[in-house]
């Protein structure tokens, strides 16, 4: 539900997919809580969290080698430089935004888990023979 929503929906220009990849989602059952996690898979995107949180100005400079080079977006040729100023990169908070799109789906998913295992309960003889059904509705 926020996986997909967060893959459909972004600001950023997707050139091969792999963010939208990386967009994964798992299960905790940790100490009786249940808790659904979606996360950038660092694995898939190393780049992800840049993206998404975006970065300040900063100064690259060549790590293995003692220029820069790259192609310029039009012509031929190659640009070479000892460091490049990166002006930074405005964030694109797409898992942030794609939970507060779906939090009401997620509610509602939830209340129908509870209702439904409320529902089990009443219905069993867990609780014992009683007179009064329990009815909760979230």
């Amino acid at each position: 539900m926020v996986q997909d929503e967060a893959q459909a929906k972004h600001n950023f220009t997707s050139r091969t997919a792999n963010l939208e990849r990386a967009i994964d989602t798992r299960f905790d059952f940790n100490n009786g809580n249940n808790i659904g996690v979606v996360y950038l898979d660092d694995r898939a995107a190393p780049y992800g969290v840049f993206v998404h949180e975006g970065t300040r100005p900063h100064i690259i400079r060549p790590k293995t080698k003692s220029v820069l080079r790259w192609a310029p977006m039009a012509g031929n040729g190659f640009i070479f430089s000892k460091k490049v100023h990166h002006p930074g990169t405005k964030s694109d908070p797409f898992l942030y935004e794609a939970i507060n799109r779906k939090r009401g789906d997620v509610y509602a998913t939830f209340a129908r888990a509870t209702n439904m295992a409320l529902e089990d309960i009443s219905k069993s003889d867990w609780l014992g023979k009683t007179d009064r059904e329990i009815r909760i509705r979230l």
